[in-house]
């Protein structure tokens, strides 16, 4: 018999994957469209940043929804990377960006 190899507590490395052509895109809802973006900070969540920008963390999915293609788990975000953000949470929350400080920025061009 063959025993199964051990699980590891490691991490899994995140790399940029191009989904098979034969498997259907998944289209998210359209948001508004996003006039800023934030570049994720250590200890940011994405509850935090919803908190400071509309005003509710509950609306961290107005956020994660803009950026699917970034997000694989909307626990697990890292330094660096810069997320959308839309000018209105789905629930109609004007985005306040200006309480992001220099976290704050244009949002990233379309690369299509």
């Amino acid at each position: 018999a063959t025993t199964p190899a051990p699980a590891t507590d490691a991490p899994a490395v995140v790399t940029e994957a191009t989904p098979p052509s034969d498997v259907p895109e998944t289209v998210a809802p359209k948001l508004e469209h996003a006039d800023g973006a934030v570049i994720i900070r250590r200890n940011d969540t994405l509850w935090r940043i919803s908190r400071r920008v509309y005003g509710h963390g509950v609306r961290f999915s107005t956020i994660y929804l803009a950026n699917q293609d970034q997000i694989s788990d909307p626990d697990r975000i890292w330094p660096g990377q810069v997320f959308k953000v839309p000018e209105k949470s789905k629930e109609g929350e004007a985005a306040d960006l200006k309480a992001m400080g220099e976290q704050a920025t244009t949002a990233p061009a379309k690369t299509q």
